[in-house]
């Protein structure tokens, strides 16, 4: 059971040790017994076939024929609760199924699903099962998980048989590193819970998110779930761990932005800044992007940071640049500005400050002026030869699959929320 699944507001907490001291225990729909106007439950449950459907069951009796029955659900960090109406014949003992259709509706994957009924009898009693609500975590049951746990926060879930506990402890140890040094910076509240999922494939990241809609690549956060996916296959020779390396603090670094600028303003915060943070923090730098950045510096191509304020473009090599373009820059108001000035503009943007007053804001400069004094720091650098150049773009095709792969999304924070991010 991973910390996620016990967000619940203080009172439910209580319920809760109440329910599990009992000797029928049912925190999660399992013979939960609730009674009411003469109106008993006797039993709610849910359980999922990943990206096919979700079906809740209820078993209640009544004094009086039961006439109506509405279920409830909703995703945790949503703001919508779905509602249905269950068709049965009325009777005093009810035992019955609805079976939500995820290929038409869609959950995210790894979301918690709360979820909740209101019965009503022919005597005019009425039950509503909300202030005991069920939940039910809608995991990719596709395959078997390993966890490991600590600090009271951070799980790390991996796929039985895709490496063995050196690997979950290395993923988990640089979770927790990375959790630290990260937030050495951002101050930002410590997340409730953290879950990182591993797939051993790529092919089954990808798989599981066009099953649910969502045709990211290689690693995403979802912030408001407190949850991280990446795929990272095993290998005996320990090169997995650049991979996590990589990964993992970049994707825990949209987690923190997340919690420092508090779910309502994270729209707010621009594109460069939430993913320049995120590629800067990786504690092994993509070497690409220094070739790259410095080929389009010297060819006048540069990404104007304007455009860079909204999400990145779909074509690869613009989205791969504007990856090496916002991580240099996050560096340079590092190197300028010091811990303040990163500070700064997430409390700018927490306030709901545009992508150019809140730099005017935080760091008492025009977003233009900005650009320009980084622009200037990329010319202090070593010049590039013609022979070095053609050197390094041929190091950049070499690449060009896992460039593809790479450059359709890795590594971004992709709200399950629609609307979480502002588009200017």
């Amino acid at each position: 059971m991973t910390k996620r699944r016990l967000r619940l507001s203080t009172s439910l907490v209580l319920v809760a040790w109440l329910l599990l001291s009992s000797p029928d225990p049912s925190w999660y729909g399992f013979s939960q017994t609730v009674v009411a106007d003469g109106i008993t439950v006797l039993n709610t449950g849910a359980e999922h076939r990943f990206a096919q459907d979700l079906t809740f069951t209820l078993q209640a009796t009544s004094e009086a024929e039961i006439t109506k029955v509405y279920l409830f659900f909703q995703v945790e960090g949503g703001d919508q609760t779905e509602s249905q109406v269950i068709t049965f014949d009325p009777a005093t003992e009810i035992d019955i199924s609805y079976a939500h259709d995820l290929r038409r509706s869609p959950l995210p994957p790894f979301a918690l699903v709360t979820y909740w009924w209101q019965i009503e009898d022919a005597a005019g009693g009425s039950l509503n099962t909300a202030s005991k609500p069920s939940n039910h975590e809608y995991e990719d049951n596709r395959f078997e998980w390993e966890n490991l746990s600590a600090d009271g926060i951070t799980t790390v879930h991996w796929i039985v048989g895709n490496g063995d506990p050196v690997f979950g402890q290395a993923a988990l140890d640089i979770a927790l590193a990375s959790l630290e040094e990260i937030n050495a910076e951002l101050n930002a509240p410590v997340p409730e819970s953290m879950d990182i999922y591993i797939y051993n494939t790529q092919p089954n990241l990808d798989a599981a998110m066009a099953l649910t809609g969502r045709l990211w690549v290689v690693g995403q956060a979802h912030p408001e779930l407190g949850v991280i996916i990446v795929a990272i296959p095993f290998d005996s020779e320990g090169g997995y761990k650049w991979r996590m390396r990589r990964y993992i603090p970049h994707e825990i670094t949209h987690l923190l932005v997340y919690e420092a600028v508090t779910a309502p303003k994270y729209r707010y915060v621009p594109e460069w800044l939430d993913e320049g943070l995120a590629t800067a923090n990786e504690q092994l730098p993509t070497p690409e992007h220094a070739l790259i950045l410095e080929e389009a510096r010297a060819q006048g191509q540069l990404i104007p940071l304007e455009d860079l304020c909204n999400p990145f473009s779909p074509n690869p090599q613009k989205a791969f640049l504007a990856y090496a373009q916002n991580g240099s820059l996050v560096s340079f108001i590092r190197e300028q500005y010091g811990a303040g000035g990163i500070r700064g503009l997430l409390n700018a943007y927490a306030n709901g400050a545009s992508c150019s007053s809140g730099v005017q804001e935080a760091l008492d400069t025009s977003l233009a002026d900005l650009e320009a004094a980084w622009r200037s720091s990329l010319e202090g650098n070593q010049p590039v030869d013609p022979t070095t150049r053609i050197e390094q773009m041929g190091r950049i095709k070499e690449a060009g699959l896992w460039l593809g792969l790479w450059l359709l999304g890795v590594l971004v924070a992709v709200p399950m929320i629609g609307g979480l991010r502002r588009k200017e």
